[in-house]
């Protein structure tokens, strides 16, 4: 695919702003306009290339099952990148990927059906493509001792990272939720964390419970911060060593680091691994579903099955405890 004059106005360009302008009206997050705005660009050059004068009244669902054979099979990685001959040659994306670029697409399409703007529905003929089920790795809780004791507690940073990795294990919490938390988030009285819906993935606000160990260590800290000679106050609870508030880059690589430094392998060493790891224990250890739920911030439990991923160790065991023969 030859070098995209980006510059260059596709007639689509008009209703997607169309559609921007609706979806912020309806009060989506930034963060999910521009993932639109991204999403929309990758089509835009495409469209420029292989259709630039398609109008709308021609589009049909041929037109982006085209578009999604050339992301599934010709698209080159690092396309557009001043350097993409340095790197290697390898084309097409993930189906995951696809999908997520598909979605966005399909909901402009669905957008312009129901504002009259396109006379067929041409997003309920296009379907997602098959991935793989998410197979994320939680920790063993003999790696969750381990990662625990791997930050130097005599350290401000030190002390810091082990009562984030304790909060994230506690609660379950994502970790945009963490880095976002501030001292009036935490109802020490009550053990409870108020994530507001300006922080929460879905925009709704909850309450996520903690136990008393963790708010002795969030308590601790909020006094470290207040002890340290950092230029400006604030009132986020996990800071920098310049008492700024930590970045998500800065937090993956610690725990990478501490992952590491305890030799923990073939896993992924993320904030989400934390995330899945407090999920699958929390049922292991009796919790019920429902109750997870809303722990979570989840719409509905599709998204708490992915969460709980058994392996054949953890199904044998609680057989053994569950079987109606058990103890017999």
């Amino acid at each position: 695919m030859t070098k995209v004059n980006t510059s260059f106005l596709h007639p689509f360009d008009y209703y997607f702003g169309l559609f921007i302008r609706a979806k912020q009206v309806e009060g989506l997050k930034p963060r999910t306009i521009q993932d639109h705005k991204n999403h929309y660009k990758y089509l835009q050059q495409w469209l420029v290339e292989r259709y630039p004068f398609l109008s709308l009244e021609e589009l049909t669902a041929d037109h982006i099952r085209e578009y999604i054979h050339y992301m599934l099979k010709e698209h080159q990685h690092f396309e557009g990148h001043p350097d993409a001959y340095k790197f290697n040659s390898q084309v097409g994306l993930s189906p995951g990927t696809v999908n997520i670029r598909t979605k966005s697409l399909k909901c402009f399409l669905h957008f312009l059906h129901s504002e009259g703007h396109l006379k067929n529905n041409v997003a309920e003929r296009i379907k997602l493509q098959r991935v793989p089920e998410d197979t994320i790795e939680s920790f063993s809780k003999e790696e969750i001792f381990s990662l625990l004791s791997a930050p130097n507690q005599r350290t401000y940073c030190g002390f810091r990272d082990y009562v984030l990795m304790h909060l994230l294990f506690d609660t379950g919490m994502r970790i945009s939720e963490v880095l976002h938390l501030k001292v009036d988030h935490v109802n020490f009285n009550n053990n409870l964390i108020h994530i507001p819906a300006e922080q929460a993935k879905n925009g709704k606000a909850r309450n996520v419970p903690f136990t008393q160990k963790t708010g002795e260590l969030l308590a601790t800290l909020i006094t470290e911060n207040n002890e340290q000679t950092f230029e400006k106050s604030s009132n986020f609870i996990f800071l920098s060593v310049y008492g700024e508030r930590l970045q998500y880059h800065q937090t993956y690589n610690r725990l990478k680091k501490y992952g590491k430094k305890v030799k923990i392998q073939n896993k992924r060493i993320s904030p989400h691994t934390f995330r899945h790891t407090f999920a699958k224990i929390y049922i292991l250890n009796g919790g019920d579903p429902f109750t997870l739920q809303k722990i979570l911030g989840h719409h509905d439990l599709s998204m708490v099955r992915k969460y709980i991923q058994m392996n054949e160790n953890d199904l044998i065991e609680q057989h053994e405890k569950n079987s109606p023969l058990a103890g017999m």
